[in-house]
């Protein structure tokens, strides 16, 4: 018959062409998998396109491509479904390695299999490539004294024609009771189930395409129990035990290319080669076959040839086993839609994205980017993370970007690049609208983020971080310092507030060059203020910030503009201060009062105080200092004078800590305790981690003088955490200290 003859027939013109099927699966684009199993008569009815991809790639014409193509059309029409694999259990893989907390909650849960009770569902999700047959091969072997049968069946869910669901229950009905198994599929399925209840059998459902699959054969009650592997969630199935499985951690996957290759590779090696595999079973299986395969390689020698990204997919496949190969069955499943995303989000720099960039990168509505990416989870080739967040796996996301570089070619990269930029770049300087003083943020119908105050524009700031500073580096390397310093500008008062773990030497260095390309002074002034403020706040680093505040001052001085070089002059006092010079510190801090008062800065002036402020006590003179910050308190909260928006709060916070710092050198406890907790409830409310981490201080450092060093014990644990973080060594020192004398005093 015709379609008995399809395998025959495309093996023989496959060896004609002498090519393997890796060469023709790349020529075509058709998977091995699927030549493989056309091939073998697994399946005889490929779809039209599939055939007609691979006679293109094998340039049949004339009569063998008719031939060809009717015993595919003859496969299609007389076999509706591939054929089973036999029901008893795969052999398990010998070198089984890690997982263990898996297959302690899987086993668990098929355990409690009993008469009259539930029967056990647990169904296995992941990514293709991560393990789940190979698991769940595994974990049944684990619990097969428990049953008295095993079924093993192959649903074949991501070839092009899984089993059908009537086929599933007609094969589990006849390994169960043969020659029993109605016609009618409801039957069947009623039967299947009677026999399935009151037996202790252990179904295993290997690659399910849909719940539809796996439904008519679990029963009512145990003590039978069901286990799915699938690369879809499955979300319609109830009273499941879930396992989604991750990547091997990297121990694991160490332990796993030494079993496979064992004395192949030195410790660092095999480190190395499990990076490159990303921690996916199947990337290391193959890497460690490559190894064991050729006696001349050591994994070292795997390790540099798999080192750039563009030849690592391709590196990765020995004999008929490839990494790429597994992907393209899933993504192949994908609508256009979902397909299109998928390799767009290959272009990302960050390690996940919320739904916004998802949108921009395929310009399409919210809702819409959110069927598609719940399109790719539920084929576990995206995984969901907490917060909304998004992650493609390295592995998948050089395979996204092969498939966008093949698909859309270098120019409709760039363009789609390009347009992500935009968008993303957009968002950024519409956001920070909701941190500047004097601005209003003014929504618009093509906004990219929906943000409803401060706290929703800055958690996406720190969330989508990686991709807008990359979209900002993208704008520097082309030339557009217009677009950079705009960006920057509109990032200033938010970077106050998370000053710590932001990206703000890399922003604020690129919008300096930029106002450097540009030439005009103004923007130099603004900009190496701000580049002066990274290095002094966010690396302690005062000669590198010196340097900056005085080009900042320079340019500021033949601009004319008070405000301008009233901050200018407010960083160098700042930053002079910090230094020990304390003489020119002070001129610069009444020059940046005097300034800022000119050009009516109401952000500004408190800030000069405060530095004024500093430098006096540096001076010795801590009442001046006090006196000084009080005055700044008061401007806060006249209205006359008081800073807009959260800047008011966040120099409030600042000013309280100053007070609490200066008030404890001349040991007014009391006043201590009340400012560095008022300055802690401006650290909540802002999430201000160096205002956090000075207030635990003081207010500990108050406690201990107090006499209550349980309160003290709290408080500089706090501190001495926060200060860890920070990396800030000398705070951290002295946070342990008073800690020390805090702990003594509670042992005494």
């Amino acid at each position: 018959m015709d379609e008995d003859r399809l395998g025959a027939l495309l093996r023989q013109h496959r060896q004609d062409a002498d090519l393997t099927i890796e060469q023709l699966a790349q020529a075509s684009g058709v998977s091995d998998r699927g030549i493989g199993d056309i091939e073998r008569g697994v399946s005889r009815g490929p779809q039209h396109r599939t055939v007609v991809a691979l006679a293109d790639a094998l340039g049949l014409d004339g009569d063998a491509r008719t031939v060809l193509l009717r015993a595919a059309r003859a496969g299609r029409r007389r076999s509706p479904a591939p054929a089973l694999q036999a029901l008893p259990l795969p052999r398990p893989v010998a070198d089984f390695t890690g997982r263990g907390r898996e297959r302690q909650v899987l086993g668990t849960a098929l355990r409690r299999a009993a008469p009259g009770g539930p029967s056990p569902l647990v169904v296995v999700t992941g990514p293709p490539g991560y393990g789940k047959t190979t698991l769940g091969v595994q974990v049944a072997r684990d619990v097969r004294d428990g049953f008295d049968d095993a079924l093993f069946v192959d649903l074949r869910g991501v070839d092009e024609l899984p089993v059908p669901a009537d086929e599933v229950v007609r094969r589990v009905g006849e390994a169960l009771a043969p020659g029993t198994t109605p016609v009618d599929p409801v039957a069947a399925g009623r039967q299947v189930q009677a026999l399935l209840t009151g037996r202790r059998v252990l179904l295993v459902l290997d690659n399910a395409a849909s719940e539809a699959q796996v439904r008519p054969v679990v029963p009512p009650e145990g003590p039978a129990a069901v286990l799915v592997t699938s690369r879809r969630t499955l979300a319609g199935l109830d009273g499941v035990t879930r396992v989604v499985l991750d990547r091997l951690a990297p121990p694991d996957a160490v332990a796993l290319l030494d079993r496979i290759a064992p004395g192949r590779g030195e410790p660092g090696d095999l480190e190395r080669l499990a990076a490159l595999c990303d921690g996916v079973p199947l990337a290391l299986r193959v890497a460690g076959n490559r190894v064991t395969a050729r006696p001349g390689w050591g994994v070292a020698h795997l390790v540099q040839r798999l080192g750039a990204d563009e030849r690592r997919l391709d590196g990765l496949a020995a004999g008929d086993l490839r990494v790429a190969a597994a992907f393209v069955t899933s993504y192949e499943q994908l609508g256009s839609g979902a397909q299109r995303l998928f390799r767009r989000l290959g272009l990302l720099d960050a390690p996940d994205a919320g739904p916004e960039v998802a949108s921009a990168l395929v310009g399409a509505d919210l809702w819409r980017t959110e069927d598609l990416l719940d399109e790719l989870v539920d084929l576990s080739l995206l995984q969901h993370r907490p917060g909304d967040r998004y992650q493609l796996h390295d592995l998948l996301r050089l395979f996204a970007r092969h498939e966008l570089d093949r698909q859309e070619g270098p120019d409709g990269t760039a363009q789609v690049r390009a347009a992500l930029d935009a968008r993303v770049l957009g968002a950024v300087v519409a956001l920070g609208r909701w941190f500047e003083p004097d601005l209003e943020p003014v929504a618009s119908d093509d906004d990219l983020v929906a943000a409803r105050g401060p706290d929703d524009a800055g958690a996406w700031l720190r969330a989508e971080a990686p991709t807008w500073t990359a979209a900002l580096r993208r704008a520097a390397a082309h030339g557009d310092h217009a677009r950079v310093v705009e960006v920057a500008d509109a990032l200033h008062w938010f970077s106050d507030l998370w000053a710590h773990g932001g990206p703000w030497l890399e922003v604020f260095s690129l919008s300096a060059a930029a106002a450097h390309a540009l030439g005009d002074d103004r923007l130099v002034a603004v900009h190496e203020g701000y580049l002066a403020w990274v290095h002094l706040e966010c690396r302690s680093d005062v000669t590198t910030a010196l340097a900056h505040a005085e080009r900042a001052e320079r340019a500021a001085t033949g601009t004319g503009d008070d405000r301008v070089l009233g901050w200018a002059c407010h960083y160098l006092a700042w930053i002079r201060s910090r230094a020990g010079h304390l003489e020119s510190a002070a001129v610069d801090a009444r020059r940046a009062v005097h300034h800022l008062g000119a050009a009516g800065d109401r952000e500004g002036v408190p800030q000069a105080m405060l530095a004024l402020a500093g430098v006096l006590v540096r001076q010795g003179d801590v009442e001046g200092g006090v006196d000084v910050v009080r005055r700044t308190i008061v401007t806060l909260e006249d209205p006359r004078t008081r800073p807009r928006a959260q800047v008011a709060v966040f120099t409030d916070g600042s000013a309280q800590l100053y007070l609490a710092a200066y008030l404890a050198l001349l040991g007014r406890w009391d006043e201590v305790h009340a400012a560095a907790t008022r300055g802690l409830e401006v650290a909540a409310e802002l999430g201000l981690v160096r205002t956090a981490a000075g207030g635990h201080l003081h207010r500990g450092w108050a406690a201990l003088e107090q006499g209550d060093p349980a309160a003290a014990a709290v408080d500089l644990r706090a501190a001495l955490a926060l200060r860890e973080q920070m990396r800030d060594e000398v705070g951290a020192t002295r946070a342990a200290e008073l800690l020390a004398r805090a702990e003594a005093l509670l042992g005494a």
